[in-house]
C-alpha cells in the first residue's frame, strides 16, 4: 500500500523560534495596535448589539422620537471605529516596514561576511531576489497577516458572544460549519506555501537573467543573440506566471470555500430563526440582532482565512531567507600576523571547486621568497588565478597546505592575513562612489586626500582624475563605466598602492592598458614592487621578464620553473607562450 506524502513539511519549532525572534523588537507597536483592535472589536459588537433596541423600541414599539438619535449614534460609532482602525493599521504597517528594513540590513551584513566559496554556489540573481523580493515579502507578517489576526479575532469573539447571548441555539447552528472552514483553509494554505516557495525560486531565476543580460549586453549585441536571450526569458517568465497563477487559484479557493459556507450558515439561520419569529418564540429584534452579528462575524472570518493563507505564503518565503542566513560566516579566529619575513610556501596543494570532482590544481609545490618578484605564466584556463585565490583564503586547498612564514594559512586570523596583501585583477571592481572613496578603500576609508593623491600619482592616475570636472569627487557610474578601461585599471592600482601591503598580487593587472599607458604604469610598478614581495600573473610577458622566479603552469600542474633566461633555453611551453604573447613587444628574447 502506498503512503501519501504530506502536502508540505510542518512548521518546525526552529522556524517558529526564528520567526518570533524576528518579530520581537516590534512587540511594543503590536501591543499598542492590539489595544486599538480591541476597541474596534467592541465597537463592532456595539453596532450588532444596538440592532435589537433600535428594532424593538423604534419600529416595533413606535417610539419614533429616537429615530433622529440613531443616525448620530451610528456616525459617532463609525468615526471612532475608523480612527482606531487607522491607528491600528498605521502601527502594524510601519512595524512591517521596520521588519523589512532591519532584515535587509541583517541579510546584507551576513552576505558581506560569507566565504567566497559559499557565495559562488548561488547566482547573483538568486541572492538579489532573496534580498529584495523575499525579504520584502516578510513585511506582510506584521503589516497584513498578524494585523488581520489582531483586528479580526477579537471581532469574531465579540460578535459571536452577542449572537450567543441573544439566542444560543440559533448561534450554535452557525458554529457547526466553523470546523469545515478551518480544515479547508488549512488545506489550501499549506498548498499555497509549497507553491509560493517555487514562485520565489522562479523569480530569482528571472532576476538572474536580467542581471546577466545587463552585464553581458555588449556580448549579446555583438553576436546578435538578442532574440535567443529574449526567447529564453519569455519561456522562464511564462513558467513563473503559471506558478503564480496556481498560487492565486489556491488563495482564492480559500475565499470561495468560506463564501459558500457563510452562505449556508446565513441560510440556516434565516430558515430556523424565521420559524422561531413566526411562532412567537423570538422577537424580530433578537432575530435581526443575531443575524447582523453572524453576518458581521463571517466577514472577519473570511479575512482570517485569507490572512492564514498569506501567512503560509510568507513562511515559504521566510524559509528561503532563513536558509541563506544559516550559511556559516567566515570565522576570524587564529593567530595574529604582521608582515612577511621569510616566505610563502605551497606544499603539495590540490584544489577542486566545491561540488565538483575535477581537480583544478594538482600537487603544487613552490616557494615565494619575501621581497622577491614571483611570476606565474601559462595558457588560459591553466589555473593561474585559482592559484593566487588560495592565498587570501577565498577558497581552501582540497589537500596540502599553504604556509606563511611557517604558519598554515588556516591557523591565521583572516582579517590579519588579508591586511597583508593587495590584489589587482584584470576584472576591475569599482564602486558607485567618488573616485576618492574608491581609492581610499585601500586603507579601509581612513586615508587623507594627500595620501590618495600620492597613490594616484604613483599609479599614473592623478593627471586624468584632475582633468575631470569634479576631480577626485567625481562619482563613478556602475563599476566605473564612465571611465575607460585603462583609467579604471589605474584607479584599482592606486587603491593597491595606498594599502602599501607586504604582498602585492597582480593578476593580469595591466591587460586593459594600451602600450603607452602600460609603459608608464610599468615604471610605477617597478618602483612599487622594489623590495616588496610580488606575485605577478601576466598576459604580456614583458611584465615578468625581471622576475626572480617564474613558474609555468599547464592543466593545473607546474611543468617548468626558473628565470626568464633559463626558461627560454629549456622550456618549450614557455618559448611558445613568449612567441604568442610577446611577439608584438620589442623585447630581447635572450636577455
Amino acid at each position: 500500500m502506498s503512503v501519501k506524502r504530506p502536502i508540505t513539511s510542518p512548521i518546525s519549532l526552529t522556524l517558529w523560534q526564528h520567526l518570533i525572534r524576528l518579530i520581537h523588537p516590534y512587540v511594543p507597536r503590536v501591543i499598542l495596535a492590539t489595544g486599538f483592535s480591541l476597541i474596534v472589536s467592541c465597537l463592532n459588537g456595539a453596532i450588532a448589539w444596538l440592532v435589537k433596541p433600535a428594532m424593538d423600541k423604534i419600529f416595533v414599539e413606535g417610539r419614533y422620537q429616537y429615530i433622529y438619535l440613531l443616525p448620530i449614534a451610528i456616525i459617532a460609532l463609525y468615526i471612532l471605529r475608523g480612527l482606531c482602525s487607522f491607528l491600528q493599521s498605521y502601527l502594524m504597517r510601519t512595524a512591517g516596514m521596520k521588519l523589512v528594513r532591519d532584515l535587509r540590513d541583517r541579510f546584507f551584513s551576513h552576505l558581506m561576511y560569507l566565504p567566497v566559496s559559499t557565495i559562488s554556489r548561488s547566482t547573483s540573481g538568486d541572492i538579489v531576489s532573496r534580498l529584495m523580493n523575499d525579504v520584502g515579502a516578510m513585511g506582510t507578517v506584521l503589516s497584513q497577516s498578524l494585523r488581520t489576526a489582531i483586528l479580526q479575532v477579537p471581532s469574531v469573539i465579540v460578535l459571536m458572544g452577542v449572537a450567543l447571548y441573544r439566542r444560543w441555539d440559533l448561534a450554535l447552528l452557525s458554529f457547526v460549519l466553523l470546523p469545515f472552514i478551518a480544515l479547508g483553509t488549512r488545506f489550501f494554505s499549506h498548498m499555497v506555501r509549497r507553491h509560493r516557495k517555487r514562485v520565489q525560486g522562479y523569480l530569482a531565476i528571472l532576476t538572474h537573467r536580467v542581471n546577466e543580460a545587463l552585464q553581458g549586453l555588449r556580448v549579446i549585441k555583438i553576436f546578435g543573440i538578442e532574440e535567443a536571450r529574449v526567447n529564453q526569458f519569455v519561456r522562464e517568465n511564462r513558467t513563473t506566471y503559471r506558478q503564480m497563477a496556481r498560487v492565486i487559484r489556491l488563495r482564492e479557493g480559500t475565499r470561495f470555500l468560506i463564501e459558500v459556507l457563510s452562505g449556508l450558515a446565513v441560510a440556516a439561520i434565516l430558515g430556523y430563526g424565521g420559524r422561531l419569529v413566526a411562532s412567537g418564540e423570538m422577537t424580530s429584534g433578537d432575530f435581526f440582532s443575531i443575524l447582523t452579528a453572524i453576518i458581521m462575524a463571517f466577514t472577519p472570518l473570511k479575512k482570517l482565512g485569507g490572512a492564514y493563507t498569506q501567512f503560509q505564503e510568507t513562511l515559504g518565503v521566510f524559509e528561503r531567507v532563513e536558509h541563506f542566513l544559516d550559511y556559516q560566516q567566515e570565522g576570524d579566529q587564529g593567530r595574529p600576523l604582521e608582515g612577511l619575513k621569510r616566505e610563502i610556501r605551497y606544499e603539495r596543494v590540490c584544489f577542486s571547486y566545491p561540488g565538483t570532482d575535477t581537480q583544478i590544481l594538482q600537487d603544487i609545490d613552490f616557494t615565494v621568497a619575501a621581497g622577491k618578484i614571483f611570476a606565474i605564466v601559462g595558457p588560459s584556463g591553466a589555473g593561474k588565478s585559482t592559484l593566487v585565490d588560495l592565498i587570501p583564503r577565498f577558497y581552501n586547498p582540497t589537500s596540502g597546505r599553504i604556509v606563511w612564514d611557517g604558519i598554515d594559512l588556516r591557523d591565521i586570523s583572516l582579517r590579519d592575513l588579508r591586511q597583508q596583501m593587495a590584489i589587482v585583477t584584470q576584472d576591475v571592481v569599482l564602486f558607485s562612489d567618488s573616485i576618492f572613496e574608491n581609492i581610499a578603500a585601500g586603507s579601509s576609508g581612513r586615508a587623507t586626500m594627500e595620501e590618495v593623491e600620492r597613490a594616484a600619482r604613483i599609479a599614473q592616475a592623478h593627471e586624468f582624475i584632475s582633468a575631470l570636472p569634479e576631480g577626485y569627487n567625481t562619482v563613478l557610474d556602475e563599476n566605473g563605466l564612465n571611465l575607460s578601461g585603462g583609467q579604471r585599471q589605474r584607479i584599482a592600482l592606486a587603491r593597491a598602492v595606498l594599502r602599501n601591503p607586504p604582498l602585492l598580487v597582480l593578476d593580469e593587472a595591466t591587460s586593459a592598458l594600451d602600450s603607452v599607458s602600460e609603459e608608464a604604469i610599468q615604471e610605477a610598478l617597478d618602483e612599487v614592487m622594489k623590495g616588496r614581495t610580488t606575485i605577478v600573473i601576466a598576459h604580456r610577458l614583458s611584465t615578468i621578464i625581471n622576475a626572480d622566479q617564474i613558474v609555468v603552469i599547464d592543466n593545473g600542474r607546474i611543468v617548468d620553473r626558473g628565470t626568464h633566461r633559463e626558461l627560454m633555453e629549456g622550456s618549450a611551453l614557455y618559448q611558445e607562450l613568449y612567441k604568442t604573447l610577446g611577439s608584438s613587444e620589442e623585447v630581447n628574447l635572450t636577455q
